[in-house]
């Protein structure tokens, strides 16, 4: 025996036997039957006529039937379409039996669903070949089918599976009420951050033992079988799992279900020499929501996912209308704000920064407005996230910069005296991404002849951290050119002492939280006390934002803060109504009127 038939034997032997059923009136060739094919190691079972045959078959769901043409109650071939008909037995290989040498009935044995015939008598070697290949046809079968619906690297049902099973379970349950289930659409948290920093192969890995994790905490089905019940897991793709809960009558039940999964895969993860801790977000739904297609019973659970992430992630959601209705406005925003890029629906307005000294005209944040002529005004906090997740933000952002750098010219040449000194814009994490940045934003600058460090560049800590190979490189490439950077809302985010002195910041803008509670005792005081001082070691002008009471600017004067921000020293105002606000206001030293007499852009 040569390696390769050693390998094939072995291979045969490690699989699980095939089920072989035979229906055949005689009794006396059942046992010839099985002595024949015991050298394939088969389990095989006999039954006498179609009726027995077909409870037989319908019961142990064989892998292969062979099919007596003639029965004590009817024929084969009359049998066959029967078998066919039942979901488990559509696609079992059937041998016909026969001594017929007809070819009319060869004919209607084939047309009725016959895979192979075989004349009697027969010999053990002739039966044991048709069977064979038979069986290995289906397994090759069987394989390809796997490889079409399992993931290969977590080895769970994927998309095109889950979707078949969904449908099912969703038919099951329109039919009969205590078929009811529930859908969990499960999110890792940290998955992208994970995947970039340590690299795509441990990603792969992480990815694999969150499946497992699944499969072990819900005792999943793992088979491909064409009516299949019970709980599934799935990947859906990505980070993306799915869970298909039976048993469930509402969607209580399965928040008890997605309190046991959050603490599971909350776990620390050892990949290799690294540990990793990360949470997830689970979106819920139910089946009594009146579904009939699979694909709106997953759009329902991934908004619900969604809306667990707005809660802080970590934590699941259960779908309800209301946020189906929040979904369908945002997709009203989306459209609305494509149609709005590059007409006056979009404006800027700009909101002093002023020196806590004199009161004299610093700086001014530029800020993005967006007035529709159906909707109203509609707040930063709702389109800049759509622009961002639509990357609509680059093109928008490239308009800002020149409409802000027009601007600024012409304060420069029609108010000299009382015009900033510099414009300050905001970069969206999107930005940060974009390794073009620098070079087209430098364009703008030469094209609209702004002198580069009359504009300076606004930051957070979290977009930093989030990007920080690339921030590094592209703050650096600002600097060389002349342009200021700010550090904005110092104290909200991860508040990194180091991050000041690896990037080349000009300016610490401190976030307004700190000075909401400047009042509420000496340790407040102490902690903005102690940011100035460090700002001052490291050679960076601060900014306070937020100023909206009289007493915050009082002890912000007397900590030491140089320039201030807020709506007690000047709100966001359009272009035309801030020359006025110059002219009046901070211009003339007249600050009397800074918190009142001014108008609202936004």
């Amino acid at each position: 025996m040569t390696m390769d038939q050693r390998r094939e034997d072995w291979r045969r032997l490690a699989q699980p036997p095939a089920r072989v059923l035979l229906i055949d009136d005689d009794a006396d060739i059942h046992p010839l039957v099985e002595a024949m094919l015991r050298p394939l190691h088969v389990q095989f079972a006999s039954a006498h006529d179609g009726r027995g045959g077909m409870a037989q078959a319908i019961a142990m769901r064989p892998d292969l039937i062979l099919l007596d043409q003639e029965l004590p109650d009817g024929t084969g071939v009359a049998l066959l379409p029967k078998l066919r008909l039942h979901p488990a037995l559509a696609d079992v290989p059937i041998i016909i039996i026969t001594a017929s040498e007809q070819r009319e009935v060869l004919a209607a044995c084939f047309e009725a669903g016959a895979s192979d015939y075989i004349r009697k008598p027969f010999f053990g070697a002739e039966l044991r070949a048709r069977v064979q290949s038979l069986i290995e046809r289906q397994r090759m079968l069987d394989d390809l089918g796997r490889a079409a619906h399992i993931d290969p690297l977590t080895g769970l049902p994927n998309r095109a599976l889950l979707q078949w099973r969904l449908q099912h379970a969703i038919d099951r349950a329109r039919r009969n009420v205590e078929e009811s289930f529930s859908l969990m659409f499960i999110d890792f948290d940290r998955f992208k951050l994970i995947n970039d920093s340590l690299g795509h192969a441990f990603g792969d890995m992480l990815l694999a033992e969150l499946g497992q994790r699944l499969r072990d905490s819900l005792r999943v089905q793992d088979s491909l079988a064409r009516d299949v019940s019970g709980t599934t897991v799935a990947r859906l793709g990505g980070d993306e799992f799915i869970v298909i809960l039976e048993g469930t009558r509402d969607a209580a039940a399965a928040t008890v279900v997605a309190d046991r999964l959050i603490e599971v895969i909350e776990l620390p993860y050892h990949l290799d020499q690294h540990i990793v801790r990360s949470s997830a977000s689970i979106g819920i739904v139910h089946s009594g929501g009146g579904y009939t297609e699979a694909a709106d019973m997953l759009r329902d659970a991934d908004i619900a996912m969604y809306e667990a992430k707005a809660r802080g992630k970590g934590c699941h959601a259960v779908f309800t209308n209301d946020m189906r209705e929040a979904v369908r406005y945002r997709m009203q925003l989306e459209n609305a704000l494509r149609e709005a890029i590059g007409t006056d629906q979009m404006f800027l307005a700009y909101q002093p920064i002023l020196s806590l000294e004199d009161r004299r005209l610093e700086c001014v944040e530029v800020l993005l407005r967006w007035r529709h002529p159906e909707l109203g005004s509609i707040s930063p906090a709702q389109f800049i996230p759509i622009a961002e997740e639509t990357r609509l933000i680059l093109p928008l952002s490239d308009i800002v910069l020149r409409q802000a750098c027009l601007q600024f010219l012409h304060w420069r040449e029609h108010m000299p005296e009382l015009a900033p000194r510099y414009i300050s814009v905001n970069l969206s994490r999107v930005q940060l991404t974009d390794p073009q940045l620098a070079k087209r934003m430098m364009a703008i600058l030469d094209e609209m002849g702004m002198p580069p460090e009359c504009l300076q560049l606004e930051v957070t800590e979290s977009q930093i951290m989030q990007q920080r190979s690339m921030a590094s490189e592209l703050l650096a490439e600002f600097k060389r050119h002349g342009v200021r950077l700010a550090m904005d809302d110092f104290g909200a985010g991860y508040s990194s002492l180091s991050c000041l002195q690896e990037y080349p910041f000009d300016t610490l803008k401190v976030d307004r939280t700190l000075t909401d509670n400047i009042s509420r005792g000496r340790g407040f005081s102490a902690l903005l006390h102690a940011v100035v001082s460090l700002a001052e070691n490291l050679g960076l002008e601060i900014v306070a934002e937020g100023i909206e009471r009289v007493d915050q600017l009082v002890l912000l004067q007397a900590l030491g803060y140089t320039y201030g921000q807020g709506f007690l020293l000047g709100r966001p105002l359009t272009a035309d109504a801030l020359e006025e606000w110059a002219r009046t206001g901070a211009g003339s030293g007249n600050t009397s009127g800074n918190g009142t007499n001014t108008r609202e852009a936004a």
